[in-house]
């Protein structure tokens, strides 16, 4: 029978857990392993991808998957532009990475940071967390986050003011 206990981390927070031994580091594992992955994944396509007048081929083979809301209203979302930039990137043309995504780079350098991290947390310390680590990890993605809606609500506020002027 899983056992209750207190937690107290912190002087301002108490809460309660149900504790069952080792399930929370089993799901953290598979949690970090997914990420791991998809990562993995987000930068092998990146290599793999190649860009040509603006669009982009794998394997010789146009790439058909593209932005529905840019398809749809012709609105650019928060993230245009990020698969060519990653791609750019990929293949060493930063000037051409920040034309497509101003963040590409940025986000681009979060995911190759990501890959060791979760190595760290699947191979190295799979038991515990390293709180500084998580912390900064966490501090990192909301960083990006606020960063990527700045940059869309500017190009946004843009595109109110190009059309407000016509």
């Amino acid at each position: 029978m899983p056992e209750t206990y207190i937690s107290t981390n912190h002087p301002c927070r108490l809460s309660w857990h149900l504790r069952q031994p080792g399930a929370f580091q089993g799901s953290q594992k598979v949690q970090h392993k997914i990420i791991l992955v998809a990562c993995v994944v987000i930068l092998s396509g990146a290599a793999l991808l190649h860009i040509s007048a603006n669009d982009l081929y794998l394997f010789g083979y146009k790439w058909p998957v593209n932005c529905l809301l840019y398809q749809t209203f012709g609105i650019k979302c928060s993230l245009c532009g990020l698969t060519r930039s990653f791609c750019s990137l990929a293949h060493g043309d930063f000037r051409a990475s920040v034309k497509f995504h101003l963040l590409g780079p940025a986000i681009f350098a979060f995911i190759c940071l990501q890959i060791p991290y979760r190595i760290y947390h699947i191979i190295i310390k799979p038991d515990g967390v390293n709180r500084v680590l998580t912390r900064l990890n966490v501090g990192l993605v909301v960083m990006l986050a606020i960063a990527i809606f700045v940059n869309w609500f500017i190009y946004l506020g843009g595109l109110i003011y190009d059309l407000a002027i016509r």
